[in-house]
């Protein structure tokens, strides 16, 4: 006798018929997310995945091979499904070189800053050790994107003669940890909330001044 395939029987037990392909990979990645989030990389498995998703295993491996995949796919999906800030290289004055920066630098981290990124954080980081893959994608598809977009920013912030770097690349490491990274990693401790949109504001434009401008005095020190 035949095994009754799972999907059919969500379906017979009054689940409508997943109409296309895409609304069943919709699923499978919302089921996964859950999963992941409630149990943990390293206890979640595909069975669970399907069985939440009311698809079959087999219909999720037509969508990824491994369980590190459906993570990363999970991580594209929430990529794909948020406004990325983006830089406009027709800068006019050093005024506007500074606004650009900050107004990046601002939005940035809402669009990288959310309980999403803080669960996410908190997964990899707990599992980095067992399972690295998993902890190379949150940084692929999160964080090291930005550092792109923004590193080819300032090379061409670079070649019109606006300002002096010797590497693009460890600037936008910098810059991107300076307004994300202290506000992710504490709100993945619980030591502080996700910071507000005024919260957000000051930061960007802090770390925009800071890093055109430097931080030392105009004015001698007194001796």
């Amino acid at each position: 006798m035949d095994t009754p395939d799972p999907e059919c029987t969500a379906r017979k037990r009054g689940r409508p018929p997943r109409g296309t392909e895409d609304l069943r990979r919709r699923e499978m990645l919302k089921a996964a997310e859950t999963i992941f989030m409630e149990q943990g990389f390293g206890n979640a498995s595909m069975e669970a995945v399907a069985k939440l998703a009311g698809i079959s295993k087999k219909t999720i491996y037509t969508f990824v091979e491994t369980k590190e995949e459906l993570f990363e796919e999970v991580m594209k999906d929430h990529i794909a499904s948020t406004d990325r800030p983006n830089l406009h290289d027709d800068i006019r004055d050093l005024a506007d070189l500074e606004s650009t920066l900050a107004d990046y630098l601002f939005r940035l981290p809402r669009f990288i800053l959310g309980p999403f990124a803080v669960r996410v954080f908190r997964l990899a980081v707990a599992e980095a050790m067992r399972f690295p893959n998993i902890a190379q994608s949150f940084y692929r598809q999160g964080a090291l994107r930005s550092v792109h977009q923004l590193e080819d920013w300032l090379r061409i912030q670079i070649k019109s003669g606006w300002i002096a770097l010797d590497d693009p690349m460890e600037g936008a490491v910098m810059l991107t940890s300076l307004v994300v990274l202290d506000p992710l990693r504490a709100a993945a401790l619980g030591v502080a909330a996700l910071p507000s949109e005024d919260a957000m504001k000051a930061r960007a434009e802090h770390a925009a001044k800071i890093f055109l401008h430097g931080c030392l005095s105009p004015v001698p020190a007194p001796r």
